[in-house]
């Protein structure tokens, strides 16, 4: 996480610098019950991941939370710079979990706006990528629950209360950012 995160600092200057090693959460089930991949402490200038979640949303998880250590906290911009990060690392792995966070996230946003078409694309897939978001999926589902929505309401209202209008929804608004990347790459070249 630590290279991936240097890697896109040689792009992006916002994100070069020092970064501590991402630490996963000793009791990971904590996490998994609250329906939460990661979480940044601020208090120990620390980025701490889910272990127990499937494997492919680590790297994301852990560029997302890297990229609060660099001030980003808004939920968006730190779910794309998670995004950049894991397209720039050197490790197949990292731009796996990168590029098929990316989809989920716009395969989203698709699937409320156009259901065939999404349902085209979706086909497409390749079978590893289905059967990782189907692991996905049948992992989180086997936390649904009270905890899990308390959880969500608490993200919400936290969010909400530091200015994150949005709230949880605020995640998903790295497809706006993403869109806006791709239309205009060389624009956020030296953080501008």
């Amino acid at each position: 996480g630590v290279r991936a995160m240097q890697a896109a600092g040689e792009q992006f200057p916002a994100l070069a610098g020092f970064y501590p090693k991402p630490k996963e959460v000793t009791v990971s089930w904590i996490l998994s019950v609250q329906q939460l991949c990661g979480i940044y402490s601020p208090f120990t200038v620390e980025a701490n991941f889910n272990g127990d979640m499937p494997t492919y949303n680590i790297p994301h998880t852990i560029c997302h939370e890297l990229s609060h250590l660099k001030g980003f906290m808004r939920e968006d911009e730190a779910n794309f710079i998670g995004y950049l990060g894991c397209i720039c690392s050197r490790e197949q792995a990292f731009r796996y979990s990168g590029y098929l966070t990316g989809w989920v996230y716009a395969g989203n946003a698709l699937y409320q706006a156009d259901p065939e078409a999404y349902m085209a694309l979706a086909d497409q897939l390749c079978d590893q990528a289905r059967r990782d978001l189907a692991g996905n999926n049948a992992f989180w589902d086997r936390y649904e629950g009270k905890v899990a929505q308390v959880s969500n309401q608490m993200n919400d209202v936290y969010l909400k209360a530091n200015s994150q209008e949005d709230g949880v929804k605020s995640y998903g608004r790295m497809v706006d950012l993403m869109l806006e990347y791709y239309r205009d790459p060389e624009r956020w070249v030296g953080g501008r």
